[in-house]
C-alpha cells in the first residue's frame, strides 16, 4: 500500500506546476522538495485506479511518499 515516487529535472530550469499521475490508489501523498524541506501537494483525485496531483514548483529533484 506504500510507494515512493522520485521525481529528477534535468531542464535545468524550475518548473512551476507540474502534474503527476501515478497508477494505484493512494489516500495521501507527501513531497520533499530539494530545496524547500517539504511542500504541498495540491488537487489530488484518485480515480479509474490511478492517482494524481500537483506539484507548485520542482526545482531539481523530489520525492514523493504516497499511502
Amino acid at each position: 500500500g506504500r510507494a515512493r515516487l522520485q521525481l529528477l529535472n534535468y531542464g535545468g530550469r524550475e518548473i512551476e506546476g507540474l502534474r503527476v499521475r501515478v497508477r494505484g490508489r493512494y489516500r495521501s501523498a507527501k513531497a520533499y522538495v530539494a530545496g524547500a524541506a517539504s511542500a504541498p501537494v495540491e488537487d489530488q483525485t484518485t480515480a479509474d485506479d490511478a492517482t494524481e496531483f500537483s506539484l507548485p514548483r520542482l526545482i531539481t529533484y523530489a520525492a514523493i511518499d504516497l499511502e
